[in-house]
């Protein structure tokens, strides 16, 4: 019973660490706006370096939550050293997170320091918990040398279909319905495939049309394709069901970043456009193509 409660103790406290980086990076992206005097209902026109700085911020803290909670479902897994390597890099993006305010000439919120300082401690408690019960466990490779040549290839197309369907947005960025190969990937494949797809893809269809907040890319796609693939083999409700939550959490990672950048009005905008256009159709594309590739290749059922 004890050990139980050590487990549970550890969980939480790798969740309540996340969350600490998270809400401490948007305080310290709000506390610059606010020095700055912009309002978040009003249109915002920033200088470059404060539109990289509020992007990076947010980006390191909410990739540092995520990795604070993939390290507390490995724990929870019974994945000890998977866990522990999460949580450890988790801390690392948060800490570093903390330096870029200097980088960019900005102060730091003692909110914002104090936040990302509490969370890697929570962390190390929370795996040291978890590691006193389980023991140390290991997964294996991350991925087989037949998964890496379906990323190799698979990455190639999405970035091909990003750069060969994208549709300038009038808010800034591009739509396109690349996704769906996002989604196959991850349905046919498992989430390790389908995040990295996603990942690999964006980013290198993001260097080739120059889009400068390339880095967001990381987050909102590898969300897009870790989640659906946790329904691989599952019913095709659980798998759109996954898609969707998928595609939700892509753009509201867009939207988050956006709010800081373009304003509340633009933002919404451009929510819109990702989660129903960019998302949506490729949702529904992409479950068609799946089924299509099982009934031709049975192997993949």
């Amino acid at each position: 019973m004890c050990g139980e409660t050590s487990l549970k103790r550890g969980y939480w406290l790798s969740i309540f660490g996340g969350l600490l980086f998270a809400l401490s990076s948007l305080f310290e992206a709000t506390y610059v706006l606010y020095l700055s005097g912009y309002l978040f209902l009003q249109k915002v026109e920033l200088a470059f370096n404060v539109r990289m700085f509020l992007s990076l911020c947010i980006f390191l803290g909410l990739s540092a939550a995520t990795l604070a909670f993939v390290g507390a479902y490995f724990q929870w897994r019974g994945f000890t050293r998977l866990g522990g390597f999460s949580g450890a890099f988790a801390s690392v993006l948060a800490l570093f997170n903390v330096m870029v305010p200097f980088v960019y000439g900005f102060e730091v919120y003692p909110t914002f320091a104090l936040g990302t300082f509490l969370g890697v401690c929570l962390i190390a408690a929370g795996v040291e918990l978890a590691s006193s019960v389980l023991g140390a466990r290991w997964r294996g490779p991350l991925l087989t040398s037949k998964e890496a040549a379906v990323v190799a290839v698979l990455s190639a197309v999405y970035a091909a279909l990003i750069i060969v369907l994208k549709v300038p947005s009038p808010t800034g960025g591009y739509t396109h319905i690349g996704d769906l190969i996002v989604f196959a990937a991850a349905l046919l494949f498992g989430c390790r495939v389908g995040s990295l797809v996603g990942v690999v893809g964006a980013v290198a269809a993001d260097f080739y049309v120059g889009y400068e907040r390339w880095f967001v890319s990381i987050l909102a796609h590898g969300l897009e394709g870790l989640i659906p693939g946790l329904a691989k083999g599952k019913p095709i409700v659980v798998q759109a069901v996954a898609c969707v939550v998928g595609g939700f959490l892509m753009a509201t990672t867009y939207f988050v970043i956006n709010v800081f950048i373009k304003g509340y009005p633009a933002a919404i905008i451009s929510y819109v456009r990702d989660l129903f256009v960019q998302a949506g159709i490729s949702i529904i594309v992409g479950l068609a193509v799946v089924k299509a590739v099982k009934s031709a290749i049975p192997q993949l059922r």
